[in-house]
């Protein structure tokens, strides 16, 4: 391991060394192969914090879908001519050559900031014969047992010798449909130890029969320091103008999206500030017709107009996010792992309560770190009620002392639930 990649956060412990002569191979197992910038970032300081306890650490290359076209995006393999398609595209104002862009840089960021399995599959069927090099998993976090994923990470079809904890993982939902119980009581036999993202995920495993503790999100067991050092960020300049940091899950032409931004060029106008948006693409292909009867031209014009004067930062890579974080003075969205990095970061948040049903059933992921953590008015229903309360004066704060005690919490879980294993293996 090079000195770049020896930085370590706050804490923690060598249960097995690197220079062991049989160390213990952890592999994890997670939504990392994707675009979603909470998803990717959660693998990477899961990785990190298991680096700084000592273990031989690899991620798991598990494949979201078969051909991984989210993250692929014209590039799949079975693509053809996808540079001319990408140029054909690109020219029709659809945005395709910066979400390819930004793909690139997601791939890079896999690349080079973890060490992946030398083979990736989409189904346990595929890994038969094959040797991972791990002695034991850690699933999670992120919603791996929301029940549109359940089975790859609850482990039915996994090879039996693989050993297995859970961290952080979340369900996503607000029960687990009665037809998936005996999927799920199964699957958490596999488990030495689970913990859970969520107070409500305790219940939730207890229903299948299993017990469970509750930690932190494995991005808040880093640092400022140690997210500024690992990801080599600019350092903050206190004569900058103050940022607006945005971040929303849904495609850019939507028509709701068209009204936030006159709201954000007006904030921007009155606080003097700069306002840095970020989007979460859903669709990986748009075919050429679609994009013709579209008038997506039209619609890219449409934003361009709309959006002047905002930095849309729709090619950003992984590290541009947290980049902007680090010097967000306000920041406003839907998602929690935005409210992650604000709260790590010390940003003035504002989480938009949910309004789409798929996302309404997540909710408690917010609200549970809310209650342990957050002071103030921290949810909003609109974007421009989200503005008016920032500009209005309400600031938000972080209980840090209650954040501490829990990051040393949850990274002590961490390191007993492994060396317990560990221990168990000899």
């Amino acid at each position: 391991m090079d000195m770049k990649h020896k930085v370590a956060y706050a804490g923690g412990g060598n249960p097995s060394s690197g220079t062991d002569k049989n160390p213990f191979r952890l592999g994890i197992l997670t939504f990392h192969s994707q675009l979603n910038y909470g998803g990717v970032l959660q693998a990477f300081a899961l990785y990190r914090v298991l680096l700084a306890m000592g273990y031989d650490v690899r991620v798991v290359d598990r494949w979201l879908w078969e051909d991984n076209a989210l993250l692929m995006g014209l590039f799949v393999q079975q693509s053809k001519n996808p540079w001319f398609r990408l140029i054909r595209l690109s020219l029709l104002g659809c945005g395709r050559w910066a979400d390819e862009r930004r793909r690139r840089a997601t791939r890079r960021f896999l690349r080079e900031r973890l060490a992946l399995t030398p083979y990736h599959f989409f189904m346990w069927e595929e890994v038969q014969g094959k040797d991972l090099g791990v002695d034991c998993l850690v699933v999670g976090s992120d919603q791996v047992w929301n029940i549109g994923n359940p089975r790859p990470y609850l482990l039915e079809g996994a090879p039996a010798n693989l050993k297995a904890i859970a961290y952080a993982a979340s369900f996503g939902m607000p029960a687990i449909p009665n037809e998936w119980m005996e999927t799920f009581r199964e699957g958490f036999k596999r488990f030495s130890a689970i913990s859970v993202r969520e107070q409500d995920g305790v219940d939730l495993a207890r229903s299948a029969g299993a017990e469970a503790t509750y930690v932190l999100d494995p991005t808040q067991l880093l640092s400022p320091i140690a997210w500024r050092t690992m990801l080599g960020l600019r350092p903050p300049r206190s004569d900058k103008k103050p940022v607006l940091v945005c971040y929303f899950i849904r495609t850019y032409l939507e028509p709701w999206l068209m009204t936030c931004l006159p709201l954000l060029r007006r904030f921007a106008k009155r606080q003097g500030c700069r306002v840095v948006l970020f989007i979460d693409e859903s669709s990986p292909r748009i075919g050429m017709r679609k994009a013709i009867l579209g008038c997506y031209p039209l619609k890219a014009l449409r934003f361009a107009l709309a959006a002047r004067g905002i930095e849309v930062r729709r090619a950003a890579g992984p590290e541009d996010f947290v980049q902007a974080f680090s010097e967000a003075t306000w920041m406003v969205s839907d998602s929690f792992h935005a409210l992650m990095f604000a709260s790590i970061f010390g940003a003035n948040a504002r989480i938009l309560r949910p309004e789409r049903a798929e996302r309404i059933k997540m909710v408690s992921r917010l609200t549970s770190f809310a209650e342990k953590y957050v002071k103030g008015p921290l949810f909003a229903d609109s974007v421009e009620a989200a503005l008016d309360s920032l500009a209005s004066g309400p600031h938000v704060t972080y209980d840090e002392v209650a954040l501490e005690a829990d990051r040393e919490r949850s990274r002590a879980w961490l390191r007993d639930a492994l060396e317990c294993v560990r221990q168990q293996g000899k």
